[in-house]
């Protein structure tokens, strides 16, 4: 069952003319919102209140559907950016390319433009025409997460599975394990992960896969942590890290582009979830959640 407006309801029930467009909600996870919309002009949301752009990038969709039960639907899109279009201060596909979409949401809602009376029987609508519409009122067509990306040179292909994913957890969720269960830096482990980030910059000789710098702290102090770069064509990008010594780190995947010397970056220490690493490292052990003392499975001749 879908929720509608009253206005929507009353529009629809006259059978009186209307003009539909789709209108798009994308959020990351860095907290900023994207809003487009495929129509001529900019609109209003009739229920929020935000504006959504009509001179963003190309939008291209496959089709929605409904279904009863808890299938893992899916929705395809593909936006080609222009020229203009920036997330954060960063060309769209540079963005997406250091995973600024990995992991964002997106709200799919086909709002509903009622045509006044006195434009009936225009065969052309133009410009001025439009701006006479007003939405009355929106439906949510999908909602869901960002998926798989894949970039091409002028677009991104994108698939998002809707959020019956969320269902797709492992049972039970507490299990007996000497790792801890908390995902570094969350709120159930409650480190402020600003307080571990030290800033540094990139040094000569560094490559896509080690980047050299004057970090001097311990062997392995930020193995298992992450980088993010601050500056430069890297900037935003953010990897895990597979090994640290001698101020050298190492990531898991390369980097899209080689750093620049004297580009900075800031390292966020990292753990291995052992209950010793979180008590005398991080000195947090109030927050370790797992159970080092089960015995290991074994069996008996």
């Amino acid at each position: 069952m879908k929720n509608v407006t009253p206005a929507l309801l009353a529009l629809l029930q006259a059978g009186g003319p209307f003009v539909m467009a789709d209108m798009y909600t994308v959020t990351l996870t860095s907290g900023t919102v994207l809003r487009w919309v495929d129509f001529d002009r900019d609109l209003t949301h009739p229920t929020n209140g935000f504006v959504y752009s009509c001179s963003g990038p190309v939008l291209r969709r496959g089709k929605t559907r409904i279904v009863i039960g808890v299938e893992v639907d899916t929705l395809d899109l593909s936006i080609c950016p222009g020229a203009t279009d920036y997330v954060d201060g960063v060309p769209m596909l540079a963005a997406a390319r250091a995973g600024a979409f990995d992991g964002a949401k997106l709200k799919l809602e086909r709002v509903f433009l009622g045509v006044p009376s006195f434009i009936l029987g225009v065969s052309v609508l133009g410009a001025a025409y439009l701006g006479d519409m007003a939405p009355v009122g929106a439906v949510i067509m999908f909602t869901g997460r960002f998926a798989d990306v894949t970039l091409g040179r002028t677009e991104l292909q994108v698939r998002i599975n809707s959020d019956v994913e969320a269902l797709n957890i492992q049972l039970p969720r507490n299990t007996y394990q000497a790792g801890c269960m908390h995902t570094l830096y969350d709120t159930e482990c409650g480190l402020n992960r600003a307080a571990w980030g030290v800033t540094s910059h990139v040094a000569i000789g560094s490559t896509v896969s080690t980047i050299n710098s004057g970090l001097s702290n311990a062997p392995d102090w930020f193995t298992r942590g992450y980088i993010r770069f601050n500056t430069g064509a890297l900037a935003g990008t953010t990897r895990t890290i597979k090994s640290y010594a001698a101020g050298r780190v190492t990531v898991f995947m390369p980097l899209p582009a080689v750093p620049a010397v004297g580009d900075t970056f800031t390292v966020y220490a990292g753990c291995d979830r052992l209950q010793g690493t979180c008590g005398v490292k991080f000195d947090n052990l109030g927050s370790f959640r797992a159970t080092p003392y089960t015995p290991e499975p074994s069996t008996a001749a």
